[in-house]
C-alpha cells in the first residue's frame, strides 16, 4: 500500500473485506492516515531519481512549490541488504533556492544549503526490501 500510495496512486481494493485481523485493520488504517495527511504533495508532479532495477534503491520525488510541503521523497530498497547511500535530491521543481528543511518520516528536520545547481546531497539508511520517506519544506 506504501508503495502505490507513495507513488500518487490512487488505489481501489474490492472484495469481501480489506482486511482479516485486527493487526491488518491497524495497518490499513495507518497508511491511509498517511496518504490523507500528504495527499497534496503526493498527487503532485513527480521527478524519477533512479530508474528501478532491482539491484539498488529507486526513487521518486514528488513536488508542488505552492505547498507547504514543497517535497516528497520516497526511497525504496527492493536488495535484501541494508544499504546506506549519499545522493544529489534534485529541488529545482520545489521552487526552493537557497535551504531545504528536510525530515525523515515523522522525525526532526534538518536543514540543507542549497548547492549552485538546486541539489542538496542527502545520506540515508533503507532497511532490507524496505522502503522510507522524507518531507522536504
Amino acid at each position: 500500500m506504501m508503495q502505490y500510495y507513495g507513488a500518487g496512486i490512487q488505489a481501489c481494493y474490492r472484495g469481501p473485506r480489506l482486511y482479516d485481523t485486527e493487526e491488518t485493520k491497524n495497518l490499513v488504517i495507518r497508511v491511509v492516515s498517511w496518504y490523507k495527511k500528504y495527499r497534496g504533495i503526493l498527487n503532485s508532479d513527480m521527478v524519477h531519481l533512479r530508474r528501478a532495477d532491482g539491484r539498488d534503491w529507486d526513487g521518486l520525488l514528488h513536488v508542488n512549490p505552492s505547498l507547504k510541503e514543497k517535497g516528497l521523497m520516497m526511497l525504496y530498497n527492493p536488495t535484501s541488504e541494508i544499504i546506506t547511500r549519499t545522493i544529489k535530491v534534485p529541488l529545482y521543481y520545489t521552487g526552493l533556492s537557497a535551504v531545504a528543511k528536510v525530515r525523515e518520516k515523522d522525525g526532526k528536520a534538518k536543514s540543507f544549503k542549497l548547492n549552485r545547481d538546486y541539489t542538496i546531497d542527502l545520506t540515508f539508511t533503507i532497511p532490507a526490501e524496505g522502503y522510507t520517506w522524507f518531507v522536504i519544506e
